[in-house]
């Protein structure tokens, strides 16, 4: 059975840097940082596309 591990222990394990999975948790947090930073940008393009 899988394990469950909480997003503060996977922040300690990549913090450590003494896993194989850290570059894996790393480029996760990148993804979901950059993904949420482009969300935004393109509501706020489309918003001001269809209002003005």
């Amino acid at each position: 059975m899988a394990e469950t591990t909480t997003p503060g222990e996977l922040i300690e394990e990549a913090h450590h840097g003494h896993s194989e999975r850290t570059p894996a948790i790393a480029l996760t947090g990148v993804f979901v940082a950059v993904s949420i930073v482009v969300a935004v940008v393109a509501g706020v393009a489309l918003l001001v596309y269809y209002v003005a």
